[in-house]
């Protein structure tokens, strides 16, 4: 890939690439090799900064869940206007092109779009960043000829955004073509993360043209960005599989009790303090035997975002087995644990969770231990939190207990 770059650097008319510093080829393979995400955008940036000089660049990402383009990074544009710009991947708009088509757009083919018209784009061109080659048409339709025309291979676009036509003799309409386009797989949620985002490139204050060879520079950057963005994504999902409960998320029994550990050895020498809740879902058998396993399992993830969104940054949550959960609390003692605890009791019994005609409604149980008062070890405060815990059961259910 780096070869073809530098190719594509030597055969290019552009002044602007007849003078570069091939140590700038360096720089890209540090990019490729770059686990942490924020470092990869970062030299992107300053990459295509200092190679090309534009007036202004701009880095958008695709948020796949939100189905929207997200601004990330920019320079030369005035403060906040790139962040603030969320756009549809179904919109049918300027930044939407490039993800569809996965060729690059630039000035001389488009007008009068909004985008354009807020950004005071001129003399500009938009780059996919893409960590895979786009999915031939006729993998996608399944049609037999593989050497069909529409199928532009220049850009590696697809027959749906090209103007050919298809040899096979289907014709749809420009609205049907966009429908079409975001079925095909490399949009799919087994391959979403084919699609990274985009590159804004401008040069509209200086009116500095933006030659093809810029362009086809600029794709193989990009190309090469969006594969180290996803080794990187790949990479941190490993790390997260590593200390996250595969169903609701949250951080696994293993990852908490190396935490609650740590936490209590700085406890013990800076003299902290710090608390432990466990809870238990009550009852919870009656909901697997009345709606069935898959719906224990979505009420268990449920439960477990209503705990994660009632409690501070600063604190771990966890899925410590079964329907138990765990919580530890930061510079915490026993009078604030026993409070927050109860609002979590409350949040709960007052809450519902919806399943299709129903709504199911949960109480829970909680035993609270804080370092000092109960226990001066990780095993203690495990202990006497799971005997709280127990107590709570004990007498009644759907109450905190402590000492």
């Amino acid at each position: 890939m780096f070869g073809l770059f530098a190719d594509t650097l030597k055969s290019g008319s552009d002044e602007s690439l007849d003078s570069q510093d091939f140590s700038l080829i360096e720089m890209l393979g540090l990019i490729y090799e770059d686990l942490d995400i924020d470092n990869v955008e970062e030299r992107f940036i300053e990459l295509v900064d200092e190679m090309f000089s534009f007036d202004r660049i701009a880095l958008f990402f695709v948020k796949h869940k939100r189905g929207i383009l997200q601004g990330k990074l920019s320079k030369g544009f005035s403060d906040g206007i790139i962040e603030s710009l969320k756009i549809s991947v179904k919109e049918d708009c300027l930044f939407s092109r490039p993800l569809i088509s996965g060729f690059p757009v630039w000035q001389a083919e488009v007008t009068g779009d909004q985008y354009q018209e807020q950004l005071g784009l001129k003399e500009f061109a938009l780059i996919p960043v893409i960590n895979k080659k786009r999915i031939p048409c006729w993998k996608v339709k399944k049609c037999q000829a593989v050497n069909c025309p529409a199928y532009g291979k220049k850009w590696l676009r697809c027959w749906m955004v090209s103007g050919t036509q298809c040899s096979g003799g289907i014709e749809v309409s420009q609205q049907a073509k966009s429908r079409e386009c975001m079925k095909c797989p490399i949009f799919a949620n087994q391959d979403a993360e084919a699609v990274e985002g985009v590159l804004l490139v401008d040069n509209s204050s200086s009116m500095k043209k933006i030659g093809k060879e810029t362009i086809a520079a600029l794709s193989i950057i990009a190309h090469s960005v969006g594969v180290a963005i996803n080794n990187s994504k790949t990479y941190m999902r490993t790390l997260s599989d590593a200390i996250r409960d595969e169903l609701t998320g949250l951080h696994n029994r293993r990852y908490f009790n190396e935490r609650l550990l740590d936490e209590v050895d700085r406890a013990k020498r800076y003299d902290g303090k710090l608390s432990l809740i466990m809870c238990d879902v009550d009852h919870f058998k009656r909901v697997n035997d009345t709606f069935g396993h898959p719906v224990g399992d979505e009420v268990l993830i449920w439960f477990g975002d209503l705990i994660n969104h009632n409690h501070r940054k600063s604190d771990v949550v966890a899925r410590y087995g079964g329907e138990e959960f765990a919580v530890l609390l930061l510079n915490t003692d026993k009078r604030k644990a026993l409070e927050i605890a109860e609002n979590m009791r409350r949040d709960i019994e007052s809450a519902k969770c919806c399943h299709e005609n129903h709504d199911i409604r949960l109480t829970a149980s909680f035993g609270v231990a804080t370092y000092g008062p109960d226990a001066g070890s990780f095993e203690g405060l495990v202990s006497k939190a799971d005997e709280f815990l127990y107590a709570a059961k004990v007498q009644g259910r759907n109450r905190v207990c402590s000492s």
